[in-house]
């Protein structure tokens, strides 16, 4: 049995970082980072003894609109319960936050849209397609 720990907390932007960097995304400026977390709504650590192995936020304006983001597990944790225990943490958190209608989103990576679907989420439907854009500078 794993001994994990969980830490609801806000995240130092050198922890998100480092998590970020075994994903393959793109880079982000440290000062964007920390402004970015420092907006965050909820976060949540997951470590291993004092290894930081996961972590999830949730983005959003408090009310209506929230949305999941930045749920990383690191690739050596993968399939050993640490998504579930950020998740679980997150939706503890939206059962408090939420009222009546609050709309709760999120974008999955490749592959892992059955483990949302777990939690209730579902993929839009095809006449209600999602959009983004990324600024690129």
């Amino acid at each position: 049995m794993n001994n994990y720990r969980l830490e609801i907390r806000k995240l130092k932007p050198e922890e998100y970082q480092l998590l970020r960097q075994t994903t393959g995304w793109d880079p982000i400026a440290e000062e964007v980072v920390g402004k970015a977390l420092e907006n965050d709504l909820f976060s949540v650590c997951v470590f291993d003894d004092e290894k930081l192995i996961g972590i999830g936020r949730v983005i959003g304006d408090g009310a209506i609109y929230l949305y999941i983001q930045d749920v990383i597990v690191h690739p050596d944790f993968h399939g050993r319960g640490v998504g579930k225990l950020i998740m679980d943490s997150i939706e503890e958190y939206l059962k408090k936050a939420t009222n009546q209608n609050s709309f709760v989103g999120l974008m999955a990576a490749e592959g892992v849209k059955d483990f949302y679907k777990k939690y209730g989420y579902q993929e839009r439907p095809a006449g209600r397609p999602g959009m983004f854009k990324l600024i690129k500078k």
